[in-house]
């Protein structure tokens, strides 16, 4: 878990690290909080220069979906930079997200924003849990 506070009208309390790993060496990470059962927010993510451009980052966001469709989380929010944008819209299925969605989408809680970036908005998937009869 990452230590989180209160700073102003901002809240941090309730964010965790996933780190996808190679060996001894983190390949790949994202910052990650769950907002209640409607929505996530993953405002900070992060590859290795090394690893980049091997799907690292693709495996462990797979994780994460993974993780929150078994949570029953049913919006995933992120600030994207606009260079990276196409990247979430294309490749994993992100759509920008006006300030009245998002609100209505987020409840009370704030995501993190950041100058120079736009929310994007991507449904969970379900999770499907398979049953295997011995």
């Amino acid at each position: 878990m990452v230590y989180g506070s209160k700073i102003g009208d901002q809240e941090f309390e309730g964010m965790y690290c996933a780190v996808l790993m190679v060996g001894s060496f983190v390949a790949s990470a994202g910052i990650l909080r769950v907002m209640g059962s409607d929505v996530a927010e993953l405002p900070l993510v992060a590859t290795t220069k090394e690893y980049q451009g091997q799907g690292y980052f693709q495996a462990l966001f797979a994780c994460i979906e993974r993780l929150l469709g078994f949570l029953n989380v049913k919006h995933l929010v992120l600030p994207a930079a606009g260079e990276a944008e196409s990247i979430w819209t294309n490749k994993f299925g992100f759509t920008k997200i006006t300030q009245d969605q998002l609100n209505e989408c987020v409840n009370s809680a704030r995501p993190m924003t950041f100058q120079g970036t736009s929310m994007l908005h991507k449904l969970v998937p379900k999770c499907r849990i398979v049953h295997i009869n011995k």
